[in-house]
């Protein structure tokens, strides 16, 4: 049982998550997390519709936010689109800064397949301070023709030991150095820990009885999304899941048990039933094929993490092939892995360009705080948060249209088109309508 209310304000935990969905092993790090720092409140910066793997979320940033509100997080945050779907950098970067602005955060916790700071910190400091053998380094492997990502790890093999370059070279450690990063360039106050993973790896496909990877997971649903079809009328479904009550056992999903607390499975298993789930990239296959055949060649080299012959080669696969799952495959190579590929898709289908997103790092990354929900405690703690904030605080979607600075303004419109798009996903054809991004309250539990 955690102190009570008066006291909870002293110490408050920070955490970076997609929860796409909330499983076992992110509930289990919640609440080592609390163990760890002695925190008594905790905020999640939750991403957006569109997540960093370069694919929708598996259902809507709402019901997340209730998984997370479920699980022990007491105030929830958006990540807006333009960085939840985005590289490490800017996905790490925008988070540090919204957790750094609401100015009520002490702690930040992240998973790691190393479990220890001391490499990550050594990683990251190099990285931030760039030193000649770096920054030579770098240079020699772009000359090459290696991506930048690959130049960069190929130079950090250079500069670092073997135990510490060892422990960069996984998804879940290479995350955490760059919050490692950002907390040192923003100067931050904020401490972090590190949790060593548990479970399966990032990026296993096979369902076990406990602790599967979020991928092994997403898998799953995929596997038995079709069968959702048959098991559930959408015609006679009600819109709010909250008030279905589903019996888990007795979904589909029933073989997640053990891997999903209760409460989520149920959150996953009421989104299904209305027809707001599961989404995933392949139901934009036409739009972003269609896209891919019309866009002119300004407008491919205009997205993020696009290179020269790159978008020839996406344009030749949108002609040679007609599933997305064909054009991944063809696409991706060691050159350009499949996750960066997916990205560009996205941006593709979203609109985002990369003078955008860099015009937004050169101004601080986030721009506005926005609130996705909360329970009674968050309540407490956003009241304190709006004395201290350094950013603007929106609560009411409608009340962007009152921000004095035209780049929060946008940032804010790609996060509507970015909705409107999402619910192009859905199952029932009356829940596809747009404009809900603006008429949808936070969640409060």
């Amino acid at each position: 049982i955690r102190p009570k209310l008066k006291e909870e304000l002293m110490s408050v935990l920070g955490i970076v998550a997609e929860y796409n969905p909330l499983h076992s092993g992110h509930e289990w790090h919640i609440r080592k997390s609390f163990e760890l720092t002695g925190a008594t409140a905790a905020v999640c910066v939750l991403s957006s519709q569109f997540v960093q793997r370069g694919e929708p979320g598996i259902i809507n940033k709402q019901a997340r936010t209730r998984m997370a509100l479920n699980s022990g997080i007491d105030l929830v945050l958006e990540l807006p689109g333009a960085f939840s779907c985005a590289s490490a950098e800017y996905f790490a970067s925008a988070a540090i800064r919204l957790l750094d602005s609401l100015g009520v955060v002490d702690y930040i916790s992240f998973g790691s397949e190393a479990g220890y700071l001391d490499s990550l910190q050594k990683a990251a400091n190099l990285l931030v301070d760039e030193n000649h053998a770096f920054k030579e380094a770098l240079k020699n492997n772009l000359d090459k023709g290696f991506s930048f990502p690959a130049a960069r790890q190929a130079a950090l093999r250079a500069c670092l030991d073997d135990e510490t370059y060892k422990a960069v070279s996984t998804p879940n450690n290479i995350l955490g150095i760059e919050y490692l990063k950002a907390i040192k360039r923003f100067n931050t106050r904020i401490k972090p820990v590190t949790i060593l993973r548990t479970g399966q790896g990032y990026s296993e496909k096979e369902l076990k009885s406990n602790y599967s990877s979020a991928t092994a997971i997403r898998s799953h649903i995929r596997l038995y999304s079709s069968a959702t079809d048959k098991y559930y009328d959408f015609s006679s479904a009600d819109d709010n899941p909250s008030e279905i009550g589903p019996d888990a056992f007795n979904s589909p999903f029933h073989d997640l048990l053990g891997n999903m607390p209760v409460n989520s499975l149920k959150i996953l298993d009421g989104e299904v039933r209305t027809g707001r789930g599961p989404v995933f990239l392949q139901d934009f296959e036409s739009i972003i094929i269609y896209k891919l055949r019309t866009a002119t060649d300004q407008e491919l080299m205009a997205l993020p993490y696009m290179e020269k012959g790159l978008h020839n080669r996406l344009r030749q696969a949108s002609l040679s092939y007609t599933s997305l799952d064909e054009i991944l495959e063809y696409c991706t190579t060691s050159r350009y892995p499949r996750s960066r590929i997916s990205r560009i898709l996205c941006t593709l289908l979203l609109g985002m360009t990369a003078s955008f997103l860099d015009e937004l790092k050169d101004n601080g990354y986030a721009q506005y705080i926005r609130i996705l929900g909360f329970n009674e405690k968050g309540r407490k703690l956003l009241a304190s948060a709006r004395k201290k904030a350094t950013l603007p605080i929106i609560n009411k979607p409608a009340s962007y249209k009152k921000l004095e600075n035209p780049l929060a303004r946008r940032l804010f419109e790609h996060e509507i088109r970015m909705t409107d798009i999402y619910c192009l996903g859905y199952k029932r054809p009356e829940l596809k309508r747009g404009g809900l991004e603006l008429t949808t309250p936070p969640v409060m539990l």
